[in-house]
C-alpha cells in the first residue's frame, strides 16, 4: 500500500532494508527480473494447512506461510535453473533467524539484524580469512634488493634491447644516485617524482630514490600538461627525475630537474657506490600512485614500505619467483602492475627484461621476443591477453616454450578465452594461468585464481572467479550496515589487513571516507573498495562489477566522474553524462551524452581536443551523442540505462561536423542520411566509416544517376570517400572513368598492384595497411588470362614503368597476377612481391570442387572439428549463401571455363599465398599446387573463409599485417 509505505518511511527503522534483507537473493536470471509471490494465509478459516498445489505455479520463486494454532508453517517453491537446493536451504534457515531475532529483540534496528548462523559468520569471517603468513617486518624493500645482490652479484638483474646490468652494477649506479640524492636534502618521506621512458634508468631511478628515504612519484610523459601540472603540484615533489628528451614537454614545476642521460658524468658518477645511511622505516613512504578521481582531478595513492614487503614477500611465495625466472617488464612504472614485475623479481635474483613500445600492437613480434628472451613469467593485462589468446587460435603465433606464468588482471576474463587459450597448447604443456584482483589501495593484488583448476566439467569453461585471499589479506563482503552478507548474497567487498595504503595524498576527508575501522578486527581498518561481489560456496569470490561509476577500460582504471567534471567546464556544454557500453564480450567504450547550452552542439573533435588537453588518452571517449535532455528516473536522477547506444559503425565519424555549403552538397547530405539512416552527416564524414559497404554504393551510385544525371562507378567511393570529395567530382564537367583506383599516393613506399573485379572487398584491409604504403587497385572485365593480364600490366606499366613490382590476386584473380609476373619475368623485369589470396593452380580446384563431397572433408579433417560450433556455422552458412547467391550462378560457367583455359607455365620466383583456413584443410595439396611451377612456396595462414578473409575487420587487419611483413622482407 503506497500509503502506508509512505508512512514508513518516517519511522525508527528502515523499510528499504528491511526490503532488501527479506529479497537477498543468490542468483538472477538472463533479463535480471524474477517472478516472486509471497503468500501468507490464516489456517483458522481455510480447511488446509497449504490450500494451493505449488507445482502450478511457475513463477522463480515463491514462500508459502500459512498461520495455525502451532505457528507458522511454511514452503519455498523455487525454479531449479535458477536456484540449487542448498541456496533455498539457506535462504529458508535466514529467513527463520531474521524472524527469530525480530520476535527476540523488537527494539533491534533492521540494519542491526543479524540473519547468519553463528557457523556461517564463522566460516565467512574467520575460516576463509586464515591467510596469515610471516614476512621481514622489519625491512625496507630496497633492503630486500641488496640482500639479493649479496648473494648473486654477478648475475644478470635488468635488461633493456641490447643493454643489460648485473644485480651489483643496478645497486651501484642506484647507490650512485641517492647518496647524490641526499646532497639534495631528500630523506624519508620525502617524495621524488620519475618521468622516464622504459629505459635502464628507469629501474635505476626507482632504486635510488628508495634507497635515499624517499618515496617516488612515477609520471607518464605521455599524460597532458593540465594532468602533469596537477600531479607534481599536489605530490609537491622536491626533485625531478627525467630526460634531457622530456624536459621539453614538462610543464613549469618547483622540483630541481635532474636529467640522468646528461647529468650523470657530471653530477651522479662521483658519488660513492655504497649504500647510503639512511634512517627510513618500513612505516615511510615507498610510492605514490595517482588513480582518476571522481572530483575531476586525480589521487595519490601513499603505500609503505611495510606494504610492498608484504606484497613482494607474499607474491613471491603465491607465483614461485626464483632466480631462474625471467620477467617481462609490460607496464608502465604510472600503475601498480610493474611493482609486481618488479619486486618479486629483483628480491629474488631474477632477470627482469623491459619490453619496447612495439609490444603494444604487435602480440605475434611480443611472442616471438618473449620466445628469443626465454621469458618465464608474464604479467598482462586481461584485455591485451584476449587478443593474445585470440592471436594463438590462428595458429600463426607459439607460447614461449618456457613460459611457466601468466598473471592476468584488470577486467574481467572471457570464459572463451580461456578454452581458446588452453586448445592452444599440446600435450597439456600450458603454462598457468592466474586471474588477479587488487585495487592500488591495497597494494596491487589481494585475491587470486587458478583459472586452470576452475574449469567446470558439464560445460568445459573456467569459472570466472576471482578466487581467494593473498596471504596476510582479509576479504568481507559486506551490507550497507557493514554486516557480512550470506554465502551468494551480492554485497561490496572490502579489504582487510597488511595489504592497505596509508591513505589518499592531501586529502584526509577522502581517506577518512575509504579507510575505515575494521569492525572484526580491533585496532586495524579496512578499505571500502567499491565493488560488487559474493561468495560462493566454495570461498571463491564472484565479482560482479561495481556500486558507483568507476569503470575499469583495457586494464585502466576510471572514475567516469572524472570525465564528466571536465566536460561540464567546456563553454558550450551545459550537462555531460559518460558510460561504458559493451558492443560485444571484452570491447567496452566510452560513450559520452551531451546536452548543449545552444541548439549548436560543439563538434565531436572540438571535444575530444578539449578533454586531450586535460586527460590521459585512455579517458577520452569513443563517440559524443548529443541530446536535448537527459532521461530521468521517476526520482529526476538521470536513467543511464535509458541513454541511447549509438552504433559501434558510427563510433568513428569524423571528428569535424561540417554542414552543407552548397546545393550538390545538400542533396549528397540528405541523400547520405537517408541511406545510413543517421543524422546529422557532415560532408567530413567518411563513407566507409560510416559503415558504407559495395551493396550501399552501388544504390548510392543509382540515385546520383537519377539527380545528377551523371554516372559514376561504385569504386569512385574510395577517392571520394567524403561529401566535400564527391561533390567536388560532381561539378566537374566531365566525369573520369578511370578503373584504376589510386590509394595513399603520397606514401614513399614501392606501391602495391591489387587485381580486382570488386575493388569493396579490399576496403578494410587496405584501411589497414601502413599510410606510408601506396596502393593501386586495377580493374579489368573477364577475359581470357593472358589477355586480361596483359591490359592490367599496361595500366601498372603507366604507372610505374619499371621494377621491382609488388603483385596481388584474390581467388581466380590470383591467376591473372601470376600471369602478370610471368609477364614481367620474360621481361626481365623483377618481381618483389607476388601475393595470391586463396588461389590454387586450376588442377587443385578442380580437385577441390566436388561440393557433394564437402561435409564428408569438413568432418574428416580434425582441425575442423576442433572448432566452436559458432565457427561451424559460420563457415557453412558463407558457403551456402555465396553459392546460392545470383551472382555466383550465373558466373561459374564463365569462370569454370576462366580456369580451365589457362595453362600455367614454370615460374622460377617465390610465391605468397594467403590461404583462408577454413578453406585451406580441404585443399589435398598443401601448397595449393604451385609448388610445382615455383621455385618457393610460403603459407601465411589467415582466419575465416574465402571471403571473410577480406570481409571480416579482424582477418583484414591480420592479412594486412602480413601483407606488410611481406612486402617489408
Amino acid at each position: 500500500n503506497q500509503v502506508v509505505t509512505e508512512d514508513l518511511k518516517h519511522q525508527d527503522f528502515s523499510w528499504q532494508q528491511l526490503v532488501e534483507k527479506l529479497s537477498a537473493t543468490e542468483t538472477q536470471n538472463d533479463t535480471g527480473i524474477f517472478q516472486v509471490m509471497f503468500s501468507l494465509q490464516d489456517a483458522r478459516v481455510i480447511d488446509t494447512p497449504l490450500p494451493i498445489n505449488v507445482d502450478e505455479f511457475e513463477l522463480d520463486l515463491s514462500l508459502f506461510l500459512v498461520e495455525s494454532q502451532e505457528g507458522l508453517k511454511g514452503t519455498f517453491a523455487y525454479n531449479q535453473q535458477l536456484f540449487e537446493p542448498q541456496t533455498i536451504k539457506r535462504m529458508i534457515c535466514h529467513f527463520e533467524n531474521l524472524l527469530q531475532a525480530v520476535v527476540d529483540n523488537p527494539q533491534t534496528k533492521v540494519g542491526e539484524i543479524a540473519i547468519l548462523s553463528e557457523i556461517e559468520r564463522h566460516q565467512i569471517l574467520v575460516e576463509w580469512n586464515q591467510t596469515a603468513l610471516d614476512y621481514p617486518r622489519d625491512k625496507c624493500i630496497h633492503q630486500l634488493f641488496e640482500e639479493q645482490v649479496a648473494k648473486t652479484p654477478d648475475a644478470v638483474a635488468v635488461v633493456f634491447q641490447e643493454q643489460q646490468l648485473t644485480y651489483q652494477q643496478l645497486d651501484n649506479r642506484a647507490n650512485q644516485l641517492a647518496n647524490y640524492l641526499q646532497t639534495l636534502g631528500i630523506k624519508p618521506d620525502s617524495k621524488v617524482g620519475i618521468c622516464i621512458d622504459r629505459c635502464l634508468n628507469m629501474v635505476v631511478g626507482i632504486l635510488g630514490i628508495l634507497k635515499a628515504g624517499a618515496a617516488y612519484i612515477p609520471i607518464d610523459p605521455n599524460y597532458p600538461q593540465e594532468r602533469l601540472s596537477h600531479m607534481l603540484d599536489d605530490s609537491d615533489v622536491s626533485v625531478l627525475l627525467t630526460t634531457e628528451n622530456l624536459l621539453s614537454g614538462l610543464p613549469a614545476n618547483k622540483a630541481k630537474q635532474i636529467c640522468l642521460d646528461r647529468d650523470w658524468e657530471s653530477l651522479i658518477s662521483h658519488q660513492s657506490n655504497e649504500s647510503p645511511t639512511s634512517d627510513v622505516k618500513p612505516s615511510n613512504l615507498a610510492y605514490i600512485i595517482y588513480t582518476s578521481g571522481s572530483t575531476g582531478k586525480s589521487k595519490g595513492v601513499m603505500i609503505e614500505h611495510n606494504s610492498l614487503v608484504n606484497f613482494t614477500t607474499t607474491a613471491t611465495k603465491e607465483y614461485g619467483i626464483n632466480h631462474r625466472d625471467r620477467v617481462l617488464q609490460f607496464a608502465s612504472i604510472s600503475f601498480d602492475v610493474a611493482v609486481e614485475e618488479m619486486y618479486p623479481c629483483l628480491t629474488n635474483g631474477a632477470t627482469l627484461i623491459l619490453r619496447t613500445d612495439e609490444f603494444l600492437t604487435n602480440g605475434h613480434q611480443m611472442l616471438q621476443k618473449c620466445e628469443q628472451w626465454g621469458i618465464t613469467v608474464l604479467d598482462l593485462p586481461t584485455a591485451y591477453w584476449h587478443q593474445l589468446a585470440s592471436d594463438l587460435a590462428t595458429g600463426e603465433s607459439e607460447v614461449p616454450q618456457n613460459l611457466r606464468l601468466v598473471i592476468i588482471g584488470g577486467e574481467a576474463v572471457i570464459p572463451e578465452k580461456v578454452r581458446t587459450w588452453q586448445k592452444s597448447f599440446k600435450n597439456n604443456q600450458c603454462p598457468e594461468l592466474i586471474n588477479t584482483y587488487g585495487p592500488t589501495e591495497a597494494t596491487v593484488v589481494v585475491t587470486k585464481c587458478k583459472l586452470s583448476e576452475s574449469i567446470n566439467k558439464d560445460t568445459g569453461l573456467a569459472q570466472m572467479t576471482i578466487g581467494k585471499p593473498f596471504p596476510n589479506v582479509q576479504i568481507y563482503i559486506l551490507d550497507s550496515c557493514l554486516n557480512p552478507v550470506p554465502i551468494g548474497v551480492p554485497g561490496e567487498l572490502h579489504i582487510g589487513g597488511l595489504c592497505l595504503a596509508r591513505g589518499y595524498l592531501n586529502r584526509p576527508e577522502l581517506t577518512a571516507q575509504k579507510f575505515i575501522p575494521d569492525p572484526f578486527n580491533r585496532g586495524m581498518r579496512m578499505y571500502k573498495s567499491g565493488d560488487l561481489a559474493r561468495f560462493l560456496p566454495d570461498g571463491n569470490i564472484d565479482f560482479l562489477g561495481r556500486i558507483d561509476h568507476q569503470v575499469k577500460i583495457r586494464g585502466f582504471r576510471i572514475e567516469l566522474g572524472e570525465i564528466e567534471t571536465v566536460l561540464n567546464q567546456h563553454a558550450a556544454v551545459k550537462e555531460a553524462i559518460v558510460i561504458p557500453q559493451e558492443y560485444e564480450a571484452g570491447d567496452k567504450r566510452l560513450i559520452a551524452y551531451i546536452v548543449p547550452k545552444s541548439t549548436q552542439s560543439p563538434a565531436s573533435k572540438e571535444l575530444k581536443e578539449f578533454l586531450k588537453s586535460r586527460l590521459p588518452e585512455y579517458m577520452i571517449p569513443s563517440a559524443f551523442v548529443s541530446l536535448e535532455t537527459l532521461p530521468l528516473t521517476p526520482n529526476d536522477k538521470v536513467d543511464r540505462k535509458a541513454l541511447p547506444k549509438p552504433d559501434k559503425n558510427n563510433l568513428n565519424l569524423e571528428e569535424e561536423y561540417l554542414s552543407a555549403r552548397n546545393d550538390v552538397e545538400k542533396k549528397l547530405v540528405t541523400l547520405w542520411e537517408q541511406a545510413f539512416r543517421i543524422q546529422p552527416i557532415g560532408i567530413k564524414d567518411n563513407f566507409f566509416s560510416l559503415g558504407g559497404n559495395s551493396l550501399m554504393a552501388t544504390s548510392m551510385v543509382a540515385e546520383i544517376e537519377k539527380i545528377f544525371d551523371k554516372k559514376l562507378s561504385q569504386a569512385v567511393f574510395f577517392e571520394a570517400s567524403t561529401i566535400e570529395q564527391l561533390a567536388a567530382i560532381l561539378v566537374q564537367a566531365e566525369i573520369a572513368t578511370e578503373n584504376v583506383i589510386k590509394i595513399n599516393l603520397n606514401g614513399n613506399k614501392l606501391p602495391l598492384f591489387i587485381i580486382a573485379n570488386n575493388a569493396f572487398l579490399y576496403q578494410k584491409m587496405v584501411k589497414s595497411l601502413d599510410i606510408e604504403q601506396p596502393v593501386y587497385i586495377v580493374q579489368e572485365p573477364l577475359d581470357k588470362v593472358p589477355e586480361m593480364a596483359s591490359r592490367c600490366l599496361q595500366k601498372i606499366r603507366d604507372i610505374q614503368p619499371q621494377g621491382p613490382y609488388n603483385l596481388m590476386g584474390h581467388s581466380y584473380e590470383g591467376l591473372v597476377t601470376y600471369e602478370i609476373a610471368q609477364q614481367l619475368y620474360l621481361q626481365n623485369e623483377q618481381i618483389n612481391l607476388l601475393g595470391m589470396l586463396d588461389t590454387p593452380t586450376p588442377e587443385v580446384e578442380n580437385r577441390a570442387d566436388d561440393t557433394t563431397l564437402l561435409f564428408q572433408r569438413f568432418q574428416r579433417l580434425k582441425v575442423l572439428l576442433g572448432l566452436s560450433w559458432q565457427d561451424k556455422v559460420s563457415f557453412f552458412k558463407e558457403r551456402i549463401e555465396y553459392k546460392l547467391s545470383e551472382s555466383f550462378e550465373p558466373l561459374m560457367p564463365t569462370l569454370t571455363k576462366f580456369i580451365n583455359e589457362y595453362n600455367v607455365e614454370v615460374l622460377p620466383i617465390k610465391v605468397n599465398i594467403f590461404a583462408a583456413i577454413f578453406e585451406f584443410y580441404e585443399l589435398e595439396d598443401a601448397n595449393f599446387g604451385w609448388d610445382k611451377w615455383t621455385k618457393e612456396v610460403e603459407i601465411h595462414k589467415i582466419p575465416g573463409t574465402h571471403r571473410s578473409i577480406l570481409l571480416k575487420p579482424e582477418n583484414a587487419q591480420l592479412l594486412a599485417n602480413k601483407i606488410t611483413t611481406c612486402l617489408a622482407k
